[in-house]
């Protein structure tokens, strides 16, 4: 059995206030043709349709032309929420969708899903478990002990009762510890989310989203996807793409990666004002480091000219930190809040490192900021 695994496509989100509808338009075609050249037996989407709870009308559009065409070309997508999605929007109407193909994972009901496919080898027991957090199964296992997010999916594990023996995959949008994260990722304080990749022993492969780059673990039986754009700097050197799974009569695996070509690459330019204004015009989206010793006057705009995507701008000496009299006013409206936040910080606190806690603990004060304006508001 032959499944296309992607994930993390975070339709409707902005980078330094850039809308990449169009970047994520171009991806998506080009999903809908390795499925149908690779005559993919399904698609499997790892969570994080959507970059927001509640996706604006357009986000929706995308995502429904998207499956629409999926299911047209006669491909099956199985597909769980991530944390970025609202459950009860991807399981709306799953009834209606399974008619034309389109499997989505309920809201998690204290069981584990399975979806029973065949092949020439046989039976395929294909599970979805959508991205669950402990108060989330706690209530669905109150004699159990769980506390911690490994002690959550232990259980619901546990309870399905794999069967040995048997082809067994899952779709899931978890944090395997070990693995690596970047920083477009919402993750929780001091990696508390993490769960041993030995968790996943009884299936023949794991699919997995939530965290953005692309990564096996586990024997390469457990995989990350990773995130179909490059959604922030620290991803400039990835390669993104989607994962064509070959799932044999024994559950053997052949696992092949196939690369996206993006209308627009996230990537970074580094030298003097002088040479980087010489470079060929690009219409990717750019970070600039300058080498010159201070700041030179104009410089976004001397940049544009060649760079008209240009998103962030800073002195190489300032390692990282905006120099002071850097030419970003013109970028303050394009930062996003935690982007705000993790210069005020590094600015306020000179050598000190900008770690994934700190990270997390700005995330989570900017989501119960949000949600305290979003219920002030009702």
């Amino acid at each position: 059995m032959r499944f296309l695994h992607i994930s993390d496509l975070h339709i409707g989100k902005r980078i330094y206030g850039i809308d990449l509808w169009e970047d994520q338009a171009h991806i998506l075609d080009q999903i809908c043709g390795m499925a149908r050249e690779e005559a993919c037996d399904a698609v499997l989407i790892a969570g994080d349709l959507y970059d927001r709870a509640q996706p604006s009308a357009q986000a929706i559009a995308m995502v429904d032309g998207f499956l629409s065409r999926l299911s047209q070309m006669g491909i099956p997508v199985y597909l769980v929420s991530g944390n970025h999605d609202n459950p009860a929007q991807i399981a709306y109407c799953a009834g209606i969708l399974a008619r034309g193909g389109i499997y989505a994972a309920r809201v998690f009901d204290g069981s584990l899903q399975r979806f029973c496919l065949r092949d020439a080898y046989g039976l395929v027991n294909l599970y979805a478990l959508p991205f669950v957090r402990p108060s989330q199964v706690r209530r669905f296992f109150p004699e159990a002990e769980i506390k911690s997010f490994e002690q959550a999916v232990r259980c619901i594990l546990e309870a399905a009762d794999i069967p040995a023996g048997e082809r067994n995959v899952l779709i899931a949008h978890q944090y395997v510890a070990g693995a690596r994260t970047c920083e477009s990722e919402e993750l929780s304080i001091g990696g508390t989310e993490q769960i041993p990749a030995e968790l996943f022993e009884p299936f023949s492969y794991t699919a997995l989203g939530h965290l953005h780059s692309p990564q096996a673990l586990l024997g390469g039986r457990v995989r990350y996807s990773g995130s179909i754009l490059k959604y922030s700097f620290d991803e400039r050197r990835q390669q993104k793409g989607a994962l064509l799974v070959d799932l044999g009569p024994r559950g053997e695996l052949v696992v092949a990666e196939r690369p996206f070509a993006p209308l627009r690459d996230l990537r970074e330019v580094q030298g003097t004002l002088a040479e980087l204004a010489a470079q060929p015009y690009s219409e990717d989206y750019i970070q600039a480091v300058i080498e010159d010793p201070v700041m030179p006057l104009d410089a976004q705009g001397t940049l544009r000219i060649n760079f008209p995507n240009l998103l962030y701008l800073k002195l190489a000496s300032a390692q990282g930190v905006p120099a002071e009299g850097e030419e970003a006013a013109g970028f303050s409206e394009a930062k996003s809040p935690i982007e705000h936040f993790r210069e005020f910080y590094r600015a306020q606190n000179p050598g000190q490192d900008w770690t994934e806690q700190k990270q997390a603990l700005a995330m989570q004060a900017l989501r119960e900021a949000e949600e305290t304006a979003c219920g002030q508001s009702l």
